[in-house]
This record gives C-alpha cells, sequence and structure tokens, in this order.
C-alpha cells in the first residue's frame, strides 16, 4: 500500500470509515460520553456499562438474553461449541467464505474440537438446500461479507430457517454487518430477521464504528453457558473501558445512520453504471457496503487505485482481497460518515478512473 499517496488524498474511504479521529480523540469522546451517562468504574464485566448494553441488544434483536464478548471471534467460537456439544454432533456446516473458515486459523478445529462441512457455493448466498441432512450447528452470515454484502431474497431466508428447523439443526447468524438488515428487506426489523436462529452474533466495530467488541445473543441457558466458556477463554476482562462504553455511544450515535448509509451505497453504484474493466457485487448494493471487482491481476488493480488516488484525491481502499478460490481482485467499499458526508459524484469518478486504468493496461498488455 503506498501509504504516502493515501496521505496526500483528501478523501479516505479505507477502515476505520466515521469521524472519530485519532484514537486520544476517541478516547476523551468516550470519557464525555460516560460522564454524561453516570458511568463510572466496573470491574470483571459486572457494572451498569454491561448490563445495559446486553439488555439493549437483546431487546434489538429479539432474544431473551445476551452476553457481551471481547471479540467476535471468541463469541462465534462459543456459539459453534455450544450448539454443536448440545446436539452431540461436531459437524459444524460452513459456507466456504465463512469467517471461521478464513479468518481465524483454524480455531473452531484446533481449540473447540469441531469438524467443519463445506456448504453452498463460494459466489452466492446460502440456499435452503445447501443445507445438510445432519449437522451440529449451520452458521449462517448475512450479509455474506467476500461477496459484497450480498443476501438471500426474504422468502429465501424463511426457505432457509424451515430448512433447518426441519431437520433439527441449530441456526447461527453471523451478524457482524446486521445493522443494515433492514433497508435490504423493508418491513422487517432485526427480531422477525433473528428469528428462527438459535444465536446470533453482532460487532460493534464494524458498521457502527465502536472500538472493539461483540455481543452474543440466544436463550438465557445458552447465554449462561456462553458466559460461562468467555470466563474460560480469558475474555472476563478486569475492565469494559472503552469498548462496552463506546459500543453504547456508538449505537446512539449511527444506529439511526445505516439507511442512510445504504442509500448511499446505492446511489454510488448506480453513478459508477456498466463500465468496462470492473464490475460491481453485488449490483446494487443491498446494505452499505459493495465489491469493486477488477478484470485484471491484484498488481494492476493496487495500480490503477493508486492512479484513481493521484487523479480524484480520493483513496478507495487498502487492500483487494483474492483468494485462490476467487482470484479476481475485489476492493470493498463500506458506506460510513466519511463516504457518505462526501460528494458522492468524487466516489463515482474514482472507480470509474480505476476502471479507466485497468482497461488502459489490457490495451497495452495485449
Amino acid at each position: 500500500m503506498n501509504v504516502a499517496l493515501k496521505a496526500r488524498c483528501d478523501l479516505d474511504l479505507g477502515f476505520p470509515f466515521h469521524h472519530d479521529g485519532d484514537p486520544a480523540d476517541r478516547l476523551e469522546a468516550v470519557a464525555r460520553w460516560m460522564r454524561r451517562e453516570g458511568l463510572g468504574p466496573e470491574a470483571y464485566l459486572t457494572g451498569d456499562s454491561v448490563a445495559r448494553l446486553e439488555a439493549r441488544m437483546a431487546e434489538l434483536l429479539g432474544k431473551p438474553a445476551a452476553a457481551w464478548f471481547p471479540t467476535g471471534t471468541m463469541a462465534q467460537g462459543v456459539a459453534a461449541r455450544l450448539h454443536c456439544a448440545a446436539s452431540d454432533d461436531a459437524r459444524l456446516a460452513l459456507h466456504p467464505t465463512s469467517h471461521l473458515a478464513l479468518h481465524e486459523e483454524e480455531g473452531h478445529i484446533h481449540l473447540h474440537g469441531l469438524t467443519p462441512l463445506e456448504i453452498g457455493d463460494w459466489s452466492r448466498p446460502l440456499r435452503a438446500d445447501d443445507l445438510p441432512a445432519v449437522a451440529g450447528c449451520a452458521f449462517v452470515e448475512l450479509p455474506q461479507r467476500h461477496n459484497g454484502g450480498a443476501l438471500p431474497d426474504w422468502d429465501g431466508l424463511v426457505a432457509l430457517k424451515a430448512r433447518a428447523a426441519s431437520a433439527g439443526i441449530p441456526l447461527h447468524m453471523d451478524g457482524a454487518r446486521i445493522w443494515g438488515l433492514p433497508s435490504a428487506w423493508p418491513g422487517r426489523d432485526w427480531p422477525e430477521i433473528c428469528d428462527g436462529f438459535a444465536s446470533v452474533y453482532v460487532s460493534f466495530y464494524k458498521d457502527l464504528g465502536a472500538s472493539g467488541g461483540a455481543v452474543l445473543a440466544g436463550d438465557s441457558d445458552f447465554i449462561d453457558a456462553a458466559k460461562t466458556w468467555l470466563a474460560r477463554m480469558g475474555g472476563r476482562l478486569v475492565s469494559a473501558w472503552p469498548m462496552v462504553p463506546d459500543a453504547l455511544r456508538a449505537l446512539d450515535l449511527r444506529l439511526g445512520k445505516l439507511p442512510a448509509f445504504v442509500e448511499r451505497a446505492r446511489e454510488i453504484a448506480a453513478g459508477v453504471g456498466e463500465v468496462d474493466g470492473l464490475s460491481l457485487t453485488p449490483n446494487p448494493p443491498q446494505v452499505n457496503m459493495m465489491h469493486v471487482r477488477l478484470d485484471c491481476d491484484v498488481t494492476t488493480a493496487e495500480a490503477a487505485r493508486d492512479a484513481a488516488a493521484e487523479a480524484t484525491g480520493v483513496w478507495l481502499g487498502n487492500r483487494f482481497w483474492h483468494f485462490e478460490r476467487d482470484p479476481v481482485p475485489a476492493l470493498e467499499i463500506t458506506i460510513g460518515e466519511r463516504a457518505h458526508d462526501a460528494d458522492p459524484a468524487r466516489i463515482i469518478a474514482a472507480i470509474r478512473a480505476m476502471a479507466a486504468h485497468v482497461c488502459q493496461a489490457q490495451s497495452t498488455s495485449a
């Protein structure tokens, strides 16, 4: 990554996506919020801020209980372990793009003793007929990050839940980016979306921009067991500061902005239109993210991003996803406060400039 070029751009769409400033600014903002809310010292996740966050999440997601975890990786490993143990079946059904399959160093195998069972096709969301006949648990990521935030349609999701229920397979939702889902399925709220899932994980830093942390929600007995494993895995932190208060602050600050972020993503995609050299996935975006897939190799893609940055002053992103099973370079664009508050024409121009560079490189190569 060309760090100097990124620094020269006046619009940076890379992570983090919001206007929080540097870490010291964030800590000051969290401190002000804590004073305003009357929050003080807490120990071992037993204080008021944790109780408030867990109760708020249980209500938002329509589940009886919730538990805060310092990381989503820890939360989802515990969820998989508990569901598979309850089913007396160590097979964990995962889409090939699952975070557990790609980004966690096989923690579900080495820490939790589970056996991954691949289901579905890399290039699309899960369908009801992808579910196995038997498994200890099946994970469903909504939206599916490595497909640009793609989702099944509502009837497809209902069918998936019904198929799992008839097979007796508990469903767990990887809801790291859950907050934009009501915009994808108008008229459906989070409790209705989460209904039929035995447990749901949500992240506080990905779309909401908190400093970290996650919540696992489900039935009361399940959450009691999850908290036991939280302690066993070293997650019962001595202090909830700053992550838990920052999660509460971020919910207040940004949850209501997600529909506008989704609309801006769709506006940008429509403005880019059909251009040679790249494609958008999904198109139109279903939540506040999309993948810009370039028709070239990674080196050319990085050069195209840099050329667009030089021409427009817009830094579109830090890295390109590319995997052995999907080698097309994909730049992930997430709409947060910075992208939403910028002139969308500038972002559109930068994406189109990137496409033009790819086409020029292909022409020169030919």
